[in-house]
C-alpha cells in the first residue's frame, strides 16, 4: 500500500478544489460571525474544518480540550482501524497517512507498528496533533488559492445554540463568545451539540434524551505506555495497588500473562503479543521495528483490556466525569498489573506525548486518582475513545442493512446515488449489542452479518442533513444511523472522510447563499472527487485514483448508471441498447407503465399499445429504456431503416455527445451544452465507437456544466 502513497502525493495535493466562498469575518459588538462553526476539533471536525477553508469558507473550530484530532490523538487511539485493502485510503484521510509516512519516513521509523502485521498505519499521538495542526495552519497561510481561514478556538464549548425557528444560526460558548454562523457543525465526540438544537436526535435506543439510561458502546480511556530502559522515572512507579484494582484482577490474569500465548489472539497473550496490537512508531528509541517483530516493540497502547461500560447517563454532563474518572481507574489497574505481576518494570506511561498540560493537570484530573498516581494521570491522554455519541435525525438513517456485506471482503448489499464517502470496516460494536439494545423501529440483530465481515459500503449525503433543521450539519459519529451502524463508521478513516464532505456541503452552501439540503449531490460529490476521495463501493483497482477517467467512473458507479455488482470496463465499447440504458439512468428518463394491466403484470414494461422500433419488441428487456429514450427525441437514427433501432449496432462518440447535449438542455430548458465542453478529456474522435469511459467522462462533464 505505501508504495502507492508517496506517487499519488503532488498529484492530490494539486487536485483539491477550491470554491470561493463569504469569506468575511465581520464583528458586531461581543458577536462574530463565520461562515462555519465547528463544534468539536476531532477527526470529523479537522477534516470539516480543512476542506471548508480549503474552499474559501471562514471557519470557527472549536474544542473543549487542548487537544485536536480526536480518537486518533487527543484519545490515542492511533493505530488506524482500515478494514481491508479493497478500498484504498482517499480523499483527506489519504493525504493525512502520506504526511505521516513523509514524517516517520525522515526518521527512519516504520508506520507498520500495530495488528500483527506489516501493513498497517500506527502513530505517536504527537506527531498526529503535529501534522493536523501543520494542514490547518497551511490553510491560513494561503498555501491553497483563495482559501479561507480557520480560528481554533481550544478549551472552549458550545453551551448554546441560537436560532430563528427551524432555523440555526449561532452559538454561544462557555466562555461567553457569540459565533453567528451560516452552517453550524456538530462534531463533538459525544454529540454534545445535537441536543442544544431545535433538531432531533437519537440516544442509545431512544429518540431525544434517553431518561431511562440504556446502554451505549464501551469507551476505553486509553494509555501510551513505552520502555524505559534506563528504568521507569520514580513517579512513573506505581508502589501501591490503585482504588478498585482487586476488582479487576481476576479478569485480568485471564486476559494476559507472562506465560501467555505469544502467536494468536487466543487469550491470555503475553506481553510482547498485546504490545503488537497497538504498537507504536518509538521516537525515543533509535532502533527500527514493525509489528511483526513484537520482542523489539518499545511504544504501545493500553487499549484492549480496560473497555469501560457506559450508559446514555454519560450524555449528561452532570455524570459524565465520574463516568470518565473511574475509567482511568480500570486503566491504572492495567499498568499495576503489567508493573508488578507481569514483571515488566521498565514500562509506564509515556511522558513525552505532551499530554502533561495545565488542562490536564486541572480541568482533566480526578479526585478519586490518590495523589501518588498523579504524574501518571496527567500523562494519560486528553480525552478518553468514545465509541457512541447522540447522532442526529437526518433526512436518511444509514441502518445495519445497508452497511451489511454478504460475505468477507465483498461490497455492501445497498448503494447510494448521493453517496459522498465509503467505508469498510466490520460492524462492530464493543457491547451493548444484546438484542433488546437495538433500535427495533431501524433495525433487529439478525442485520448484523455473523463475524468480523469487512467490506466498502457507501453513506449517503442525506445522512449528515437534519429532516427539517436548516443551518445544521452532523459529522464524526453524530450522523444520522442506527447504533448498529455507528459500528462500521465511528473509526479514523471514516469518520474523516465523511468530516470532509460535511465540510464540502457546508462550503457550497455558504458560497451560493443557500442551505445545505439545497445543494445537489452531485456538486459535493464532483468536489469530493476532485479531492481524491472515493464514492462507490465498488473496488476499481485498473484505473489510477484521482485521474479524470477514475472520477468519471466512480460517479457512474455510485450514481448506479451501470451496475456496481458487475463492475466497470471502461474501454468496453457500448451498443445502442446499453446507451439507453445508461442515458435512463443518468437522465432519469421516464418509464411508462402498459396500458394493459396484465400485459405489465407479466412483462414488466412499459406503457404503449405497441413498439416504436421493428426489432425491439414489447417483450425485450430493452423495450423500455429504448421507448423511454425516444420520448425525448433525440435518437440518432439507425442507418440500416428509420424503423429500425439497432439495439447491438454501436454508437459513435458524435452521435453520444448530439444526445447528451439535446438531453442536458431540455433537462436545463436552455439551449444545449456546447459540445466541446463535453467532450473535454474524450479520447474518443467524433466517428469513433463510443466506449465506456468516454461515455461516462462526457456524462460528468454534462453534470459538471449544469
Amino acid at each position: 500500500m505505501r508504495t502507492n502513497l508517496s506517487s499519488f502525493a503532488v498529484r492530490l495535493l494539486g487536485t483539491l478544489i477550491v470554491v470561493a466562498g463569504a469569506c468575511s469575518m465581520a464583528v458586531s459588538g461581543n458577536a462574530q460571525s463565520y461562515d462555519v462553526v465547528i463544534a468539536g476539533a476531532g477527526t470529523g471536525g479537522v477534516s470539516a474544518a480543512i476542506q471548508a477553508g480549503r474552499m474559501g469558507a471562514n471557519v470557527a473550530l472549536l474544542e473543549e480540550s487542548d487537544w485536536i484530532g480526536g480518537q486518533m490523538s487527543a484519545a490515542a487511539v492511533s493505530t488506524m482501524d482500515e478494514g481491508n485493502d479493497l478500498t484504498p485510503p482517499s480523499g483527506i484521510y489519504r493525504e493525512f497517512l502520506l504526511r505521516m509516512e513523509a514524517y516517520y519516513d525522515a526518521r527512519h521509523k516504520s508506520v507498520a507498528t500495530c495488528y500483527w502485521g506489516d501493513n498497517s498505519h500506527c502513530f505517536e499521538p504527537s506527531a498526529t496533533r503535529k501534522i493536523l495542526n501543520d494542514m490547518i495552519a497551511e490553510v491560513n497561510a494561503g498555501t491553497v488559492k483563495k482559501s479561507g481561514h480557520i480560528t481554533l478556538l481550544l478549551q472552549d464549548r458550545v453551551v448554546r445554540v441560537l436560532a430563528s425557528g427551524d432555523t440555526v444560526t449561532g452559538v454561544v460558548t462557555e466562555k461567553g463568545k457569540t459565533l453567528q454562523s451560516k452552517i453550524l457543525i456538530d462534531a463533538t465526540e459525544y454529540g454534545d451539540v445535537l441536543p442544544l438544537t431545535p433538531a432531533r436526535y437519537r440516544s442509545g435506543h431512544s429518540v431525544g434524551v434517553d431518561h431511562q439510561n440504556s446502554c451505549t458502546q464501551d469507551l476505553t480511556y486509553t494509555m501510551v505506555i513505552k520502555k524505559y530502559p534506563g528504568g521507569v522515572p520514580k513517579e512513573l512507579q506505581m508502589q501501591h495497588e490503585p482504588p478498585e484494582y482487586q476488582k479487576y484482577l481476576p479478569t485480568l490474569r485471564e486476559q494476559w500473562r507472562a506465560d501467555g500465548n505469544n502467536k494468536t489472539r487466543k487469550l491470555p497473550v503475553n506481553f510482547a503479543n498485546h504490545n503488537a496490537y497497538r504498537g507504536l512508531p518509538d521516537s525515543s528509541n533509535p532502533e527500527l521495528y514493525v509489528s511483526t517483530q513484537y520482542a523489539q516493540i518499545t511504544r504501545t497502547v493500553l487499549n484492549w483490556f480496560n473497555d469501560y461500560p457506559t450508559h446514555t447517563d454519560i450524555f449528561d454532563r452532570g455524570a459524565r466525569r465520574q463516568i470518565l474518572c473511574d475509567a482511568k481507574l480500570k486503566t491504572l489497574a492495567n499498568l499495576y498489573y503489567l508493573q508488578h505481576e507481569m514483571g515488566e518494570t521498565l514500562w509506564s506511561v509515556a511522558n513525552d506525548e505532551g499530554y502533561d498540560t495545565e488542562y490536564n493537570r486541572t480541568v482533566n484530573s480526578c479526585p478519586n486518582i490518590p495523589a501518588e498516581f498523579k504524574a501518571i494521570e496527567n500523562n494519560f491522554p486528553a480525552l478518553p475513545y468514545i465509541r457512541e455519541s447522540n447522532r442526529l435525525i437526518g433526512e436518511y438513517t444509514l441502518t445495519a442493512g445497508d452497511v451489511r456485506r454478504e460475505k468477507q471482503g465483498g461490497i455492501s448489499v445497498v448503494g447510494f446515488p448521493d453517496s459522498i464517502a465509503v467505508g469498510d470496516y466490520a460492524d462492530d460494536l464493543h457491547a451493548c449489542d444484546a438484542p433488546g439494545d437495538m433500535e427495533t423501529e431501524l433495525e433487529h440483530l439478525s442485520d448484523r452479518a455473523p463475524g468480523f465481515r469487512s467490506g466498502p459500503f457507501e453513506v449517503p449525503m442525506r445522512s449528515l442533513i437534519p429532516e427539517k433543521v436548516d443551518g445544521l450539519l452532523a459529522a464524526e459519529k453524530n450522523i444520522s444511523e442506527s447504533r448498529l451502524a455507528n459500528g462500521a463508521t465511528r473509526l479514523q478513516p471514516i469518520t474523516m472522510l465523511t468530516g470532509q464532505a460535511a465540510g464540502t456541503l457546508a462550503a457550497l452552501a455558504v458560497g451560493q447563499g443557500v442551505q445545505p439540503r439545497a445543494i445537489p449531490a452531485d456538486r459535493v460529490q464532483i468536489a469530493l472527487l476532485q479531492s481524491g476521495s472515493i464514492l462507490a463501493r465498488k473496488p476499481m483497482p485498473d484505473l489510477p485514483l484521482g485521474t479524470r477517467l477514475w472520477q468519471a467512473a466512480q460517479f457512474a458507479v455510485a450514481h448506479q448508471w451501470v451496475d456496481a455488482q458487475s463492475g466497470f470496463n471502461p474501454k468496453g465499447a457500448l451498443s445502442r441498447a446499453e446507451v439507453a440504458d445508461l442515458l435512463s439512468r443518468a437522465f432519469k428518463l421516464t418509464q411508462l407503465e402498459s396500458i394493459d394491466d396484465n400485459y405489465a403484470a407479466m412483462y414488466g414494461k412499459a406503457r404503449y399499445d405497441k413498439p416504436t422500433y421493428e426489432d425491439v419488441p414489447l417483450y425485450s428487456n430493452v423495450s423500455a429504456v429504448v421507448e423511454a429514450w425516444n420520448t425525448t427525441g433525440t435518437v440518432p437514427p439507425c442507418k440500416q431503416s428509420a424503423t429500425l433501432f439497432c439495439p447491438d449496432a454501436p454508437l459513435t462518440t458524435g452521435e453520444f455527445v448530439a444526445a447528451v447535449a439535446a438531453l442536458n438542455g431540455k433537462k436545463r430548458g436552455a439551449a444545449s451544452v456546447d459540445a466541446a465542453t463535453l467532450r473535454n478529456g474524450v479520447a474518443g474522435e467524433d466517428g469513433s465507437r463510443l466506449s465506456r469511459i468516454d461515455a461516462v467522462l462526457i456524462l460528468l462533464n454534462s453534470q459538471a456544466s449544469r
